[in-house]
């Protein structure tokens, strides 16, 4: 538990943060400056803020169980991916997302399809967001529970609050400033906690020499080579912009040239990072003994509760404050996405086309705090589903499965010019068609036809997910084949793309 004087660093921790809150909101004079941080980040703080946004306290509970489980596995399924995905990144999205010269993701949209296709890809995208959401808020607030011992309900209530009113005082300002202060912070107690935990068991080898041979291996027999691929799939779509708030730290840059860094600088340290992260994890049941299953998801943090305090009064406040800052920064980013997504391309496009900037900026503060409240839901939702992977058995059943369908033609919207509205509204339905197909029926069906067995859920969910997305981008290129645009429509898309490959 937390001793007085972890609570002090909390609360100086705190201040620190409602700090940079007062800084960012000076720099908020209007919508630009509020969901883009006026286009004026620097490259290596927007990629320092785009990798924490990435995991936050998700990391260190949703793939701490997957890591208590699997071992080595997790870096295969978690670290290597995002680094494929951002260095692909880098060449192909960043830079695109900085020439477009939008204040929300899904604007663009109807310069390149129609506003039928613009409203469908946000709406189905904010209630799909408000999933993943729900599962960062339960991941904090269990981080903050297991270290206070307060209810996990009333603090997913309490951490929902603090997050909400903490975006209405700064906007997107408030959220990278705060990314870059607690990676300083988390970045030192890794380098505290790590090697004592080395330590402790002997070293990197000895650790791995006392646990089971299966946990060091590269793929294991839940998450194979064909599941990581296709997880590679969803997560090159999500954190290359299918996850809007990802989407604001390319567009928040000034040049593609940095956008391009910035991607880059992101994927290295997705490549390197994770392996301090999951070191605690690997090595708890060597130091604390067998885990039964309902305290997997909390590994990390009860091998912080034995050896920080240890190490020096205070860090266990420092590292859950640290991660509270994180993950409040993750769903603020989510949240100012989704308020900036409703505000402009919703109720500004269809509802009130006349609506001044500041009754715009009052529109988008409301559906900030209206959206937290429904991420409080779903954090409070989370907590009732079962099993001792809860938070991440939630986040690929159903985000990374149904991301596909509105990712798809946002992101290839950029890059394949010849499909048309009605290719980009076929794909967005045959994909959330074939996910429902699929997943209730298809896969169960077919696979027992073949086996006789059910699927396991790692293999239901290879297949399931693959086909959406393959239906889905199988469409969006097909119709781009036979489909054939107007006179005006030709010139609308030739005129974005010329703005896409300006330098």
């Amino acid at each position: 538990m937390l001793t007085r004087t972890d609570y002090m660093v909390i609360v100086l921790y705190l201040l620190l943060v409602a700090g940079l809150g007062v800084v960012a909101k000076r720099l908020i004079h209007g919508l630009e400056d509020y969901f883009a941080a006026g286009r004026r980040v620097p490259w290596w703080v927007a990629a320092i803020s785009h990798h924490i946004s990435g995991y936050s306290a998700f990391a260190f509970v949703g793939y701490a169980a997957v890591a208590y489980n699997v071992g080595f596995n997790v870096w295969t399924l978690f670290a290597l991916p995002c680094f494929v995905a951002m260095s692909l990144g880098a060449f192909v999205w960043a830079p695109r997302w900085v020439r477009l010269k939008v204040l929300t993701p899904v604007e663009y949209l109807e310069r390149r399809f129609n506003n039928l296709v613009r409203q469908l890809v946000a709406w189905s995208g904010i209630l799909i967001k408000f999933m993943d959401e729900g599962l960062k808020l339960y991941s904090l607030a269990l981080v903050v529970a297991t270290c206070t011992g307060m209810p996990l309900e009333g603090t997913i209530i309490g951490c929902g609050v603090v997050a909400i009113v903490y975006l209405l005082f700064g906007g997107l300002w408030a959220e990278i400033l705060t990314d870059f202060v607690q990676f300083v912070v988390q970045f030192l107690i890794t380098l505290i906690l790590v090697p004592a935990v080395l330590t402790a068991v002997g070293g990197w080898r000895n650790m791995w020499a006392q646990l089971p041979p299966s946990h060091f291996t590269l793929f294991s027999e839940r998450f194979d080579l064909p599941y990581i691929l296709v997880f590679l799939m969803v997560i090159t779509l999500s954190y290359n912009g299918g996850t809007w708030g990802l989407a604001q730290r390319f567009y928040a840059l000034g040049r593609p040239a940095d956008a391009k860094k910035a991607a880059l600088l992101s994927a290295a340290l997705y490549l390197v990072y994770p392996l301090a992260i999951y070191t605690p994890v690997w090595a708890s049941s060597l130091l604390l003994g067998p885990l039964p299953e309902a305290q997997r998801e909390q590994a990390y943090i009860l091998v912080a509760q034995k050896y920080l305090p240890t190490i020096a009064p205070g860090l266990l406040g420092l590292l859950v404050s640290a991660m509270f800052a994180a993950t409040m920064s993750m769903i603020d980013s989510d949240l100012n996405a989704l308020a900036a997504v409703f505000t402009k391309d919703i109720y500004q496009r269809t509802l009130n086309p006349r609506a001044s900037e500041g009754h715009l900026f009052r529109v988008g503060l409301l559906a900030t705090a209206i959206f937290g409240a429904v991420t409080v839901a779903c954090g409070l939702a989370t907590v009732r589903v079962e099993g001792a992977e809860k938070a991440f058995a939630a986040m690929v059943k159903w985000y990374a499965a149904l991301l596909g369908p509105v990712a798809i033609p946002l992101l290839f919207g950029m890059l394949y010019r010849h499909t048309t509205w009605r290719g980009a509204l076929a794909a967005w339905l045959g994909g959330f068609v074939t996910f429902v197909v699929s997943k209730y029926w298809l896969v169960g069906w077919a696979v027992r036809s073949f086996t006789g067995y059910p699927p396991s859920e790692e293999l239901a969910w290879t297949l399931y997910t693959g086909a959406e997305l393959l239906v889905t981008l199988g469409i969006f290129l097909l119709e781009g084949r036979l489909g054939r645009m107007t006179e005006q429509e030709e010139t609308r898309v030739e005129a974005l793309f010329a703005q896409l490959r300006e330098r």
